[in-house]
């Protein structure tokens, strides 16, 4: 189950911390310092591990590493998404200069400032959504690499 009522909870608040997050740095006034965006990156990753946490404690006898991935990347990419639509609101109706300073700051093809800005918003938070997700998920997941499994299967270096 990829969106549980606890799921769907706790992406809405990351989607908050990161909104708030940035409407904190741009009233600061340092919005355009590209390299305060990789403090998303916690946020998001703490985020995530709450949600992976939460459907491993829904059933952590049957949890599968791919229940943990797939729920951490749709949460991730729905995060993105609305980040990211946020993001086009903030840069083109609210503060349309912050586009100019941040393509400055990123080096991006001529002419598709705005769309590269947005992907490079997108994939950034996706990017982070799978790394994030495929370091977490060994927290929960229990090995099959056991000395009980070892001993019990016959490795085929063992004569028997």
């Amino acid at each position: 189950m990829l969106f549980s009522k606890n799921t769907l909870k706790i992406s809405l608040s990351i989607i908050a911390l990161l909104i708030a997050y940035f409407l904190i740095i741009a009233t600061i006034g340092v919005a355009d310092k590209i390299y305060l965006s990789f403090l998303n990156a916690p946020i998001m990753a703490i985020g995530l591990y709450l949600i992976i946490r939460s459907v491993y404690k829904a059933q952590p006898q049957n949890f599968k590493y791919m229940d943990g991935f797939l729920s951490g990347l749709a949460s991730g990419f729905l995060i993105s998404v609305i980040f990211t639509v946020f993001m086009a609101i903030y840069l083109f109706e609210i503060n349309p200069n912050l586009v100019q300073e941040m393509s400055a700051s990123i080096p991006l093809a001529s002419g598709t400032d705005e769309v590269g800005l947005l992907l490079f918003i997108f994939l950034s938070g996706v990017s982070t959504a799978i790394v994030s997700s495929l370091l977490i998920i060994p927290i929960f997941k229990q090995s099959w690499n056991t000395r009980g499994i070892r001993s019990s299967q016959k490795p085929l270096n063992q004569n028997s």
